[in-house]
């Protein structure tokens, strides 16, 4: 079992984190409409103002040369410069701009590109040209990020294009200049282009792109877990990230969200600092940051996420806080703080969420107190969304256990029970075999019978 450590000891300084007040966003009033690309952009104080002379220079080629000027030189004023170039509207002009954000090592811009990869669709809808230089400048800068968008780009003209719809773009077959700022940022990372060029034949594309992919799987977690958020100004842009979590709009809540997930597990202390806030919604996207996080790392920093995670989950007064911090522990495989709250937390939402949670983490020692708890609970009325759950989760946690109480309620004629057992039933096995929740019992026969042998084959191919 894992030892519950307390939080402060995982930050590292042995102090609980301080209450987070929202930061002014710079450059934006009251009533403005706002964007994260602008605000993560603009000067913060001590920082220089971007200059507005260079930005405006004719021809274009004159901007370009004078930004490149400007960041060889070291000049203060460079990075709020270039950030603020991203927008030009000469592409040429922001690609090199993203460039020398990379190579002049310019780590206060790190939430800036990222917010300039992702989420899909981005703001003003960025070229895919521009997305590939942002996500190479990240990539110079030690940030796998942009690693998924950079494989597909190269993987553009292969016979096995990513089929993501996260990064799609239109498709066209003038592609070498963007290959060519992606394949920037492989080399950076991978320190190998791994034998691509866009000219090649299909078959050595086909090639490069299988060890790239190789390389990229075997090397992810590795590379997420040596990223570093040590600039000063770095910081104070991450801090101005995670106190506006509560803003009024999803849209600049899913910015937040993408790029503080996308800064790497060095973002989990920050994170930390917003589960201290008063606001609930900030400490419920703070948790689903760490959601997002435990995918991308690997088991060491995934146990440091349940347990920050285990204070909320047992103590937050709000039950959709308490159920995210679940979930955190559910995608980071860690069933101890969820076997516990099943006996501290009596709120259907959190017992709800604690189960899903206890199928997610997917750890075998779960299955015993897990149905020591059901026995229990049992004796009491439980929702049919909670019988589902835990139906599904004794099924993910023991290949071998007898599905049948879950097809049960696949074939009851109230559709109470049907829906959330078919939500679990394509949870578990990808499919929901042509059943429809809305149809009489007697229409689902043939696909409960699909469903029970895919779920008995789950024990059958172990």
């Amino acid at each position: 079992m894992l030892v519950l450590a307390t939080v402060a000891g995982f930050l590292g300084c042995g102090e609980s984190p301080a209450a987070l007040s929202p930061a002014p966003l710079p450059g934006v009033g009251n009533d403005d409409e706002w964007f994260w690309r602008d605000v993560l952009a603009a000067p913060l104080p001590g920082e220089a103002a971007p200059r507005d002379d260079l930005l405006a220079l004719q021809p274009p080629a004159a901007r370009s040369d004078a930004l490149n000027d400007l960041a060889h030189a070291g000049d203060p004023a460079a990075l709020t410069t270039l950030m603020a170039a991203l927008r030009d509207e000469q592409l040429a002009v922001a690609c090199g701009a993203a460039q020398d954000l990379g190579l002049y090592d310019h780590r206060a811009a790190l939430p800036r590109l990222v917010k300039g990869i992702g989420p899909y669709p981005v703001d003003y809808d960025v070229p895919i040209e521009l997305r590939a230089a942002e996500a190479s400048a990240l990539a110079r800068l030690g940030n796998p990020a942009g690693m998924p968008l950079i494989l597909a780009v190269l993987a553009e003209g292969s016979s096995d294009p990513d089929p993501d719809p996260l990064i799609q773009w239109p498709r066209t077959p003038r592609m070498a200049f963007t290959q060519r700022l992606a394949l920037e940022g492989l080399q950076a990372l991978a320190g190998t282009d791994f034998g691509f060029h866009s000219m090649a034949s299909v078959p050595k594309r086909d090639a490069s792109i299988l060890a790239m992919r190789a390389w990229w799987n075997e090397n992810r977690e590795a590379l997420w877990e040596r990223t570093s958020l040590d600039d000063p100004h770095l910081k104070q842009r991450i801090r101005l990230l995670v106190s506006h979590l509560g803003a009024f709009q999803l849209r600049q809540v899913d910015g937040a969200r993408f790029t503080l997930a996308h800064l790497g597990p060095a973002v989990v202390p920050f994170l930390s600092e917003g589960l201290a806030a008063g606001d609930t919604y900030v400490r419920l996207h703070c948790l689903e940051v760490m959601e997002t996080l435990a995918g991308l790392v690997g088991a060491k920093v995934r146990g440091r996420l349940a347990v920050i995670a285990s204070d909320p989950l047992l103590h937050d007064p709000s039950t959709g806080v308490a159920a995210q911090a679940a979930r955190v522990a559910g995608a980071a495989g860690v069933p101890d703080p969820l076997l516990i709250a099943l006996d501290t937390r009596r709120e259907p939402e959190v017992q709800l969420a604690v189960t899903d949670a206890l199928a997610a983490a997917g750890k075998a020692e779960a299955i015993a107190p897990l149905q020591a708890w059901w026995t229990d609970a049992r004796a009491f009325t439980v929702s049919p969304d909670l019988r589902a759950a835990v139906e599904a989760a004794l099924i993910v946690l023991d290949v071998e256990r007898d599905p049948e109480g879950l097809l049960a309620m696949l074939a009851s004629d109230d559709a109470s029970e049907v829906y959330p057992a078919l939500d679990r039933l394509i949870g578990i096995t990808g499919s929901d075999h042509g059943i429809d929740a809305a149809a009489p019992p007697a229409a689902r026969a043939e696909g409960i019978a699909s469903a029970r042998t895919a779920l008995s084959q789950r024990g059958a191919s172990r």
